[in-house]
């Protein structure tokens, strides 16, 4: 079956929770994937509160765009639970009971040694024509129906909103019927994600400028997140070796263009990346920061090393704004922990109270802070490296720069200062 036979899908989610952010919809992001990997591409993703009109208007609408929509939430036994009502009088079938579905939820109960409050026998009313999606352990039955909305047909799958539930409904039940409905097997999209460093997201397109043409096949989408831009590369195609000989021209594309910005694929972000590469080689990072909010630092941590924040009382800091990290059971490589403060003065004087005297007898005041040399990086790194025990140290100021009449209103300089051993490079970049 080729791309213009292929069916296309709308995600619908309801409750309150998910509109006034109390929740955050995961559901929607997991169906889409499982859409996906059938060949279903998701068109549209709507949310809904808990209200009845609200609802009945965006089943109709979902059904009038999209051959399969999937509707999570809104079927427990509360009276704010309007899925079922809300598909019953979007589509003109009032509800029935469904014996065996009532049976069910008796047992369910019966199971947990408890009796099934009155109210609970709603769950077991279905619009007339539905089919019944068995729930194996939970009290609310999903719907499944076929429906004519705006002149299309279309097939509607109301799954609970418990992300379990849901799931194992989606396997054994919604997936078969979706398999049946394709006939002829179409070919899953796959996607690949190349992720860049170094560069912004005009000047990929400035070198690879049929890249993101979506006339292509495969189609490549781009996206930036903290300074990372992702290239996702997609096809559809039926196996992992079709998939990769599809869009290896793509990535010779890309690799030619921008290979030497290229760090990881897949899910990999830059410390991710970094981390791997200092473990392999065995060496340990410890980072200091200037001004820069310890971006470097958290990001090292989150990447899974396991860390313990001391505050400053515990290391006898008296600077308010300036805090150190140090990681524990680092031993065969890895990020040993961090230094932050808010300017280079600050820096100095927490050595200075350690009688780190090198570093801290050049540096008096932040006005002297211009065209910072060797002299005063060589030995904060130095200093940082022994007192983290560290093979690597990486300074970061990213203190505005003094040379305010030579840079663009909103431009900061950056110092980039990367010590391992006695070796140290120095690298200023201007950034908006």
């Amino acid at each position: 079956m080729d791309d213009s036979v292929s069916l296309q899908a709308e995600v619908l989610s309801i409750g309150d929770e998910l509109t006034s952010g109390q929740r955050l919809d995961t559901n929607s992001q997991w169906l889409s994937a499982r859409l996906a990997e059938l060949g279903i591409r998701t068109i549209r993703h709507t949310t809904v509160g808990d209200d009845l009109a609200g609802d009945i208007e965006a089943l109709r609408l979902a059904a009038g765009r999209a051959d399969v929509v999937v509707v999570s939430g809104g079927l427990g036994p509360t009276l704010d639970d309007l899925t079922r009502q809300a598909l019953a009088d979007a589509f003109e079938c009032p509800l029935e009971l469904d014996v065996d579905s009532l049976e069910h939820i008796r047992q369910l109960f019966a199971r947990r040694h408890r009796e099934m409050p009155e109210r609970n026998q709603v769950q077991a009313m279905f619009p007339r024509g539905a089919r019944v999606i068995p729930n194996p352990h939970g009290s609310a039955p999903g719907i499944d129906m076929s429906v004519d909305s705006l002149g299309r047909g279309s097939r509607i799958f109301a799954l609970p909103g418990v992300p379990a539930e849901l799931k194992e409904m989606w396997t054994q039940s919604v997936v078969p019927q979706i398999e049946a409905m394709l006939g002829a097997t179409l070919a899953p999209w796959r996607y690949h994600a190349v992720k860049l460093f170094g560069i912004g997201e005009s000047d990929v397109e400035v070198r690879l400028p049929n890249l993101i043409d979506r006339r292509r096949a495969p189609t490549v989408g781009i996206t930036v997140s903290h300074a990372t831009i992702t290239l996702r590369i997609a096809a559809r195609a039926q196996t992992d070796g079709q998939f990769a000989d599809l869009i290896a021209p793509t990535l010779n594309e890309i690799q030619q263009a921008l290979g030497e910005l290229i760090f990881g694929a897949g899910d990999d972000e830059l410390e991710h990346v970094i981390l791997r590469k200092l473990a392999q080689q065995g060496l340990s990072l410890a980072t200091v920061e200037i001004g820069a909010a310890s971006w470097i630092k958290h990001w090292m941590l989150a990447a899974g090393q396991s860390a313990t924040q001391l505050d400053n009382e515990s290391l006898d800091d008296p600077l308010p704004g300036s805090s150190v990290d140090k990681s524990t059971g680092t031993t065969a490589g890895g990020f040993v922990g961090g230094l932050a403060f808010p300017t280079l003065a600050h820096a100095a004087r927490w050595f200075q109270e350690r009688d780190d005297h090198d570093l801290s007898g050049r540096v008096s005041r932040d006005s002297e802070l211009r065209d910072w040399g060797p002299e005063i990086w060589k030995p904060l790194a130095q200093q940082s490296r022994q007192r983290f025990a560290a093979d690597v140290v990486l300074v970061v100021n990213g203190y505005p720069s003094p040379r305010a009449v030579e840079v663009s209103a909103g431009q900061f300089d950056f110092d980039f200062i990367l010590a391992i051993g006695d070796e140290l490079s120095v690298d200023r970049r201007s950034m908006s």
